[in-house]
């Protein structure tokens, strides 16, 4: 969800397992930030994207095996795939946190959702009078620059009627979004 700036904290005491806390320390070192910073981060992603999502809908495997599936579809059906759901899974998605379908919402859901939290790739955007860029990195190759294409052109379109070029390289998607 769009962070709000400006937020309050509040002070909360609790008991976690010693085996937790000594994580909790050593990640936070590595991460170089506090370990309150890393609880905040953690819980927020909680927030924004674990408690909507039931671990039975979802699968968690290694890229190897992800670009070996790649690997056997042919481009055109992963860009049919990557259009069919890209439109439909932002309703479920946007709705099922009590979100409007919007650009604000659509942006963060882009950005965050596909991009920080689920990982699919990086997202930069850059903002121009004209037109909006959203540069998208990954490592999963041409094919998986494809199906972002297609998905996202998907969801801007099909929600927004906004027209959508794209540049598709190896490891990047490029999209200009004219306003």
């Amino acid at each position: 969800m769009p962070k709000k700036t400006g937020r309050q904290s509040k002070t909360r005491t609790l008991r976690i397992d010693v085996e937790l806390d000594s994580v909790i320390q050593s990640e936070a070192e590595r991460l170089g930030m506090s370990p309150n910073a890393l609880i905040n981060k953690t819980l927020q992603r909680y927030k924004d994207v674990g408690r909507f999502n039931d671990p039975q809908y979802f699968l968690l495997m290694s890229l190897e095996t992800f670009r070996a599936i790649l690997e056997k579809l042919s481009i055109e059906e992963i860009e049919d795939i990557g259009y069919e759901y890209g439109h439909r899974l932002l309703q479920e998605n946007l709705l099922k946190r009590g979100m409007e379908i919007n650009r604000e919402n659509i942006r963060w859901y882009i950005k965050q959702e596909l991009g920080e939290y689920s990982g699919w790739f990086r997202c930069d955007v850059y903002e121009k009078k004209d037109a909006e860029t959203m540069h998208l990195i990954h490592n999963l190759g041409r094919k998986w620059s494809h199906f972002l294409v297609n998905y996202i052109t998907s969801i801007l379109q099909g929600e927004l009627g906004l027209k959508v070029q794209s540049v598709v390289l190896e490891n990047n998607v490029h999209l200009t979004i004219t306003k």
